[in-house]
């Protein structure tokens, strides 16, 4: 099953498309990690959560072990600070919670354009300028989080980690994941290749490609993944045939080893400091989208298009 976000050509493609891209721009593009004058926490209105997504950026020191063609991280600006300070993450959470709870979020910008239904508090999320499981102290932070959220009475609310599954078997990460998938926890973890040399190319990373899908084949072996796939227009052209057939063929053999809850196909949406990584058409995107829910029946395909 393939869902769009928005839905496609519904006699509303095109023109009308763009406008609804406009009249959400100012909260759906504005995944700046800073707010106000905090270090770690930031809202944002996020087309994957559908809703209100307060993140927890980690990496304030924009150090990563990816360099993806298509992140908009300012990695020229000097970081404010290299700290993670969890007390202070706690206190900026919980104002963000009770902010947003209260509704006064909405009537700050960006968020007051927001429509009704995306007001809706969804996850906390683990996404920041770097890879998140990087930091030594990350079950420490999953652990405050969960703490709060029982505190708090919102022990339904979702925690959610973006990660680029670079470090999902080490030891203290899979300590971190057990606490975030016992209280309510999703990985939304990256693939955005199916060879080697794709890889190399799109993320960039040292990190080998190997060992990527040997984390996501053993992660999804314990809890559900949902994988998260960026597809784009890298110096003119999209992923060739070959780079899909082996990206479905990587697919099939994490899904062999355990259980996929969805697969989310994006594009760009942002600018990015890379003027040839460009956003994916949306036929595009629906044709790449109705390959893999031919691979794999039974996982829903979620697509979400770029600002047209």
């Amino acid at each position: 099953m393939v869902t769009s976000f928005p839905p496609p050509d519904q006699g509303m493609a095109g023109q009308e498309y763009a406008e609804g891209m406009a009249e959400l721009v100012k909260a759906h593009l504005d995944h700046r990690r800073t707010w106000q004058d905090f270090d770690y926490c930031y809202p944002v209105i996020s087309r994957r959560s559908k809703g209100v997504s307060l993140g927890v950026n980690l990496n304030p020191d924009k150090a990563c072990n990816f360099d993806c063609v298509y992140c908009e991280v300012d990695r020229a600006t000097p970081a404010r600070r290299r700290d993670v300070d969890l007390d202070q993450m706690e206190r900026e959470m919980e104002v963000l919670l009770e902010l947003t709870r209260s509704g006064e979020l909405f009537a700050t910008s960006p968020f007051h354009t927001a429509d009704p239904a995306q007001r809706r508090l969804n996850d906390l999320a683990f996404s920041g300028d770097g890879e998140p499981t990087t930091l030594p102290a990350f079950p420490r932070a999953v652990e405050r989080l969960a703490a709060l959220k029982r505190r708090l009475g919102l022990e339904d609310v979702k925690m959610v980690l973006i990660t680029d599954a670079s470090r999902l078997t080490a030891p203290p990460v899979v300590e971190g994941l057990a606490l975030l998938m016992a209280n309510q926890g999703e990985i939304w973890a990256k693939l955005d290749a199916g060879t080697e040399a794709y890889y190399r190319e799109i993320n960039r990373s040292q990190v080998p490609f190997a060992r990527i899908l040997d984390n996501l084949a053993a992660t999804a072996a314990r809890w559900p993944l949902v994988i998260q796939t960026l597809f784009l227009s890298w110096r003119g052209a999209g992923p060739d045939a070959e780079e899909v057939d082996a990206y479905l063929d990587r697919l099939r053999a994490i899904r062999a080893q355990g259980s996929l809850k969805a697969v989310q196909l994006y594009t760009v949406a942002r600018p990015t400091p890379e003027p040839e990584a460009r956003p994916l058409p949306a036929e595009d995107l629906d044709l790449l989208a109705a390959r893999v829910a031919e691979a794999m029946p039974g996982v829903p395909v979620e697509v979400y298009y770029g600002p047209a």
